[in-house]
């Protein structure tokens, strides 16, 4: 059995007033010294044409002023994903008209967030999003970079895997299959912030069907699952046996999921630490955001903790494990960003401890 212990929760700036009238989508790096860089999309609203790239970053303990990184009026910016390996941060994100126009940026650092270099296509000349849909990419017992991408089109998502051996600079597609046509397309709405999407038409959203933003793990070498995001009112997982090169059909898990997203860590000792809304329906309330354990390789989970249980959107987390040490940020009602650190420790051994 595990356990939870809660070390901090701030959030990443304490006023939004003079920055942006709306944020979502986080994520972060931590370097060999603690300090972070924390990522995500600010502007008006989602889909609003000044929608663009923002960091944060925390040094020696101190949270830094936001900085507006990437913009370009009228082409939304999307999805920051942050990748840290050997002294140089990566920034992916999606640019576009809308979300399925949008392609995969990329620029990096080699001062852990100070200065950037310029940014350029991921994939030149490929305008589809490649490398990440949201969450962070996996290292490989082999040292491939695993990236978890999908795609959004106007009626059916998609999930499937990026593989780089090259440390970014040229990735293979590999396709999770997954059976459209059976959806129920006629339920209600019932997530409150759905005007907040760049696309806010019932009509429209009810459409959309599949699974999309894969959460990946790797259970030996050679061996991975991911979960992922559904319209089915479940979260869905899917698993390969070759190094990612072939997927299984995605299946539902017993895991409830409202459509939003979810994202998780594995531990040393096998744990899977996951970050979600326990929430079945499409399109259903963000609230609470939980965390849930599973010591059996995703069989079975339990659920140990809630970071948020009030009214309104607590969404979209980012998870990584550094040290021992558990750091995740969320969007907060699409107004903040909130960082957590926690640790995980085996109740037996506290109990003797005690």
């Amino acid at each position: 059995m595990k356990k939870i212990d809660f070390i901090s929760k701030t959030p990443v700036w304490e006023d939004n007033s003079s920055y942006f009238n709306h944020c979502h989508c986080s994520t972060l790096v931590i370097n060999e010294k603690g300090d972070l860089i924390v990522s995500y999309f600010g502007g008006e609203r989602e889909g609003a044409p000044d929608l663009a790239i923002w960091i944060s970053r925390r040094i020696q303990g101190h949270w830094e002023e936001p900085r507006k990184l990437q913009e370009v009026y009228g082409l939304c910016h999307y999805n920051p994903l942050l990748h840290y390996q050997d002294g140089r941060v990566y920034l992916f994100y999606k640019r576009g008209l809308d979300v399925p126009r949008w392609y995969t940026m990329v620029c990096h650092s080699d001062d852990f967030g100070r200065t950037w270099s310029q940014a350029e296509e991921l994939i030149p000349g490929d305008h589809t999003p490649r490398c990440s849909a949201k969450n962070k990419i996996v290292v490989g017992s082999d040292g491939a970079w695993m990236g978890p991408c999908s795609i959004e089109t106007e009626v059916d998502w998609d999930c499937y895997i990026d593989i780089s051996r090259d440390f970014g600079h040229s990735w293979e597609k590999h396709p999770i299959p997954f059976p459209h046509g059976s959806q129920n397309r006629d339920e209600k709405v019932e997530w409150e912030g759905l005007n907040d999407l760049w696309e806010s038409n019932p009509k429209v959203v009810m459409k959309w069907d599949g699974v999309i933003q894969p959460a990946l793990w790797e259970k030996e070498p050679g061996k991975w699952s991911c979960l992922m995001r559904s319209t089915r009112g479940k979260i869905y997982r899917s698993d390969s046996d070759d190094g990612g090169l072939t997927w299984c059909e995605a299946y539902p898990t017993k895991l409830a999921n409202n459509n939003s997203g979810i994202d998780l860590v594995k531990l040393e000792d096998g744990t899977l630490v996951l970050v979600h809304n326990p929430v079945s329906g499409n399109w259903s309330f963000r609230t609470p955001l939980s965390i849930s354990i599973s010591e059996d390789d995703g069989e079975t989970w339990t659920e140990v903790y809630q970071l948020e249980t009030e009214k309104g959107e607590f969404s979209y987390p980012a998870i990584i494990y550094v040290d021992g040490r558990i750091h995740i940020t969320y969007t907060n009602r699409r107004k903040q960003i909130i960082y957590c650190e926690i640790s995980v420790s085996d109740l037996e051994e506290r109990e003797c401890m005690n």
